[in-house]
């Protein structure tokens, strides 16, 4: 799974416990009957984390809709460990070509690698700072 920041304890069988619990979530909800409750999730940007720990091939079977993360890509607010003291744009829409930082976020690369798995683009928002 994704090792999110430290302390955090993962597992090999993370991205299929979670698709496996999302699941049983929509299959709960669903059985209440009446009006269809909404089962969404606030999922990463970063590509790395959603290959580690998200399986969008199989959970948005369960998951309404997504909200992406689509803010925190620099600085020292962003308690991004790998970056405390650089700055740039928070939430850029596009790669910066002159971004010399290697990972090179961006809502673009992240909601294109969703779409590259398959997910239905009407199952993906994103969350930008205001």
């Amino acid at each position: 799974g994704s090792e999110g920041h430290p302390g955090n304890h993962y597992g090999a069988r993370d991205k299929d416990n979670l698709t496996a619990l999302l699941a049983e979530f929509r299959t709960r909800l669903d059985a209440l009957g009446g009006e269809h409750r909404l089962l969404t999730a606030f999922t990463p940007a970063d590509p790395a984390k959603i290959e580690a720990g998200w399986d969008p091939t199989r959970i948005f079977d369960s998951l309404d809709y997504a909200n992406v993360q689509g803010y925190d890509f620099h600085g020292s607010g962003s308690d991004n460990s790998w970056e405390p003291d650089r700055t740039g744009h928070a939430s850029n829409l596009h790669t910066d070509a002159e971004d010399p930082y290697p990972f090179h976020f961006s809502v673009e690369n992240a909601i294109q690698t969703y779409l590259d798995a398959g997910v239905n683009p009407r199952k993906l928002t994103v969350g930008f700072p205001f």
